[in-house]
């Protein structure tokens, strides 16, 4: 059943991918999506899906569509972090 959406800018941050090949590096994608989460709560009139929703999509292959009428947002974010570095890559819908 999907969520009707929030009448304000809405988004969710599902878990960033670990793609270092280092599970080692899980705790540094899952803080790197928690700070995206608490920086954008504090965007005024922006509606932002809590870390303890979106973190249950963690490991599991969904689309954004799927998130976004789940959760009822209107935008998704995801990403993923990789080596040498530690770079992040993100992309929206």
């Amino acid at each position: 059943m999907a969520l009707p959406l929030p009448d304000k800018p809405s988004i969710a941050v599902v878990p960033f991918v670990n793609m270092t090949g280092d599970q080692s590096q899980d705790f540094f994608c899952d803080g790197f999506t928690e700070s995206l989460i608490m920086g954008l709560s504090k965007v005024p009139r922006l509606f932002v899906i809590a870390r303890d929703s979106t973190f249950s999509y963690k490991g599991k292959p969904v689309k954004p569509g799927q998130v976004s009428e789940e959760l009822g947002v209107r935008y998704v974010l995801e990403g993923a972090c990789r080596r040498p570095g530690i770079k992040c890559a993100s992309r929206h819908n």
